[in-house]
């Protein structure tokens, strides 16, 4: 458990290090939480001022906020309610009765509180709930399991400000650029968005993902140059791959370009700019080889 003393103030961030909006990364999770959460769960949003950056890269900050909304979920059943929350210095304790002083934790916090409406009442994954404990040891964090009453319980994560926040949660300097290689992938089917995501990061790749046009062009302003590929869907809703492709060329103009189809290469056409194709279903050995000749660079040797 990180001491009083040290977690009472920013953590230096190091040469490279990322800074990122927490706010912002809640706010655009909303989709992914949504689906991880099912039709038939409340899900609500409850986002702090007091809060903005953390010493924490995008995708790991990313990780963390669906991680807790995956163990949220598994505790309920066919009903009930989850709400995200983010808690910033100036806040509230999570709850009075919880024995963490605010001045022993000063830290942003993203919490997701669980309300159950009936008996029924699952248990985490022992594997979901390690992988996001081991995450926010990593990161100089820590999870915290705080009792509400007997049907409500909340999930919180702990997190280290970045250097330069003052009191209010702002960033008072500049933030440090992210170097190119991160992957940018593109697709609205979910559970195929998540396993290419999981084989990307398992093998060290950094992902940041979106599901339509408007989430791809967010990301792409967030992250600019940073984006070293566009892993993409040719067939999205409301627009083509190809299309999105050439309206995201301007914030990411030296990515290169993956798209990925269940349609043939004949029904594909001629790609533009050096982009390569991937015909659906692939395999994780395919998918690898093609984003390492893309990324060779940033590609981790497992």
């Amino acid at each position: 458990m990180t001491s009083a003393a040290h977690a009472s103030r920013p953590r230096s961030v190091r040469a490279g290090e990322s800074c990122t909006d927490l706010n912002q990364v809640v706010a655009r999770a909303e989709q992914a939480i949504s689906e991880i959460a099912g039709l038939s769960i409340n899900v609500q949003f409850a986002l702090s001022p007091n809060v903005k950056f953390v010493a924490v890269s995008l995708p790991q900050l990313e990780g963390i906020v669906l991680g807790l909304c995956t163990v949220a979920r598994a505790l309920l059943g066919d009903s009930g309610r989850i709400t995200i929350e983010t808690r910033g210095i100036n806040d509230a304790p999570v709850a009075e009765s919880s024995g963490t002083p605010q001045t022993a934790d000063a830290r942003a916090r993203v919490m997701v509180r669980v309300e159950r409406s009936g008996p029924d009442r699952r248990v985490p994954e022992d594997l979901v709930l390690s992988e996001l404990e081991q995450t926010l040891k990593r990161v100089d964090g820590r999870l915290e399991v705080v009792p509400l009453s007997d049907a409500e319980l909340a999930y919180v994560a702990h997190l280290p400000y970045a250097a330069g926040t003052d009191s209010s949660g702002r960033m008072s300097i500049a933030v440090p650029q992210q170097q190119s290689g991160v992957i940018l992938l593109i697709e609205d089917e979910p559970q195929v968005q998540a396993v290419t995501a999981r084989i990307l990061r398992a093998y060290g790749y950094s992902v940041i993902t979106a599901h339509n046009e408007r989430s791809a062009l967010a990301q792409a302003e967030l992250y600019g140059a940073a984006i070293g590929l566009v892993l993409s869907d040719l067939v999205l809703p409301g627009v083509s791959g190809k299309d999105l492709v050439r309206r995201l060329r301007e914030p990411c103009e030296h990515a290169q370009v993956l798209y990925v189809s269940g349609y043939s290469p004949e029904h594909v056409g001629a790609l533009s700019d050096g982009a390569r194709f991937l015909r659906k279903p692939f395999t994780a050995q395919e998918l690898l080889a093609l984003v390492r000749e893309l990324l060779p660079e940033s590609a981790v040797a497992r």
